[in-house]
């Protein structure tokens, strides 16, 4: 394994995990099940995941919580978000030569029955006001659907190892964003009426109050 790979962090666990192959410009690599495509490129110490398409400039990591697309590679054929974008065994990536450009699709085969489903309330985004949304109506067994894009519910707080001031019984003072982001999730899991829908993206919104949710890749 890489040797630009930390073993030991000063307030994250950081477990034993299987290593898993993928390629990057042909060659064979390893990434730690659970690591981002970003994290295991920058083990394996490679710091430029591209070329921006206008000036050549290099890119790579920038924002690393998925709000830019700095880091954007092609993950098996498709564009996405390395620092967001779990590796995947034999996940094959390369560098973004140019504007990314989606496979061409069946206009004929292609279209597929849409499920629909309806709920008392939707929740866009599982960060600390969706969360906090998602408790509240669960409390009072309200309907309720929260979708997030991330494969893990907790938003900004999952990035936050520090350790919140103010209020112990209004905002966790004392606790870290991370620890804080778990508690969350868990208490929403407990209520039977939210569901929670990860690895989902909210594409629109319509006029007849409809939302179009790719969920999973589809």
């Amino acid at each position: 394994m890489s040797s630009w790979r930390i073993t030991t962090h000063p307030i994250l666990a950081v477990p034993d995990r299987r290593a898993i192959p993928f390629t990057w410009l042909g060659q064979r690599l390893f990434a730690l099940e659970g690591e981002t495509i970003a994290a295991a490129l920058f083990a394996n110490g490679i710091r430029s995941f591209g070329h921006h398409p206008k000036d050549g400039s290099p890119q790579g990591i920038f924002c690393a919580n998925g709000q830019c697309a700095q880091c954007m590679v092609i993950a098996d054929g498709l564009p996405m978000k390395a620092c967001m974008t779990e590796t995947q065994a034999n996940t094959v990536v390369e560098p973004v030569t140019a504007l990314p450009v989606l496979p061409e699709a069946d206009p004929v085969n292609s279209f597929r029955p849409i499920e629909t489903l309806q709920v008392e309330c939707l929740i866009i985004g599982g960060g600390p006001a969706g969360l906090s949304a998602a408790i509240e109506l669960g409390q009072r067994g309200v309907q309720t659907l929260l979708v997030d894009d991330k494969h893990r519910l907790g938003g900004k707080l999952v990035l936050q190892t520090h350790r919140f001031f103010g209020s112990v019984n209004a905002c966790y003072a004392g606790t870290r964003g991370i620890d804080i982001a778990t508690r969350l999730a868990g208490d929403v899991s407990r209520y039977e009426s939210v569901s929670t829908w990860l690895n989902s993206t909210v594409v629109a919104v319509f006029t007849d109050h409809k939302v179009g949710i790719v969920r999973d890749g589809h």
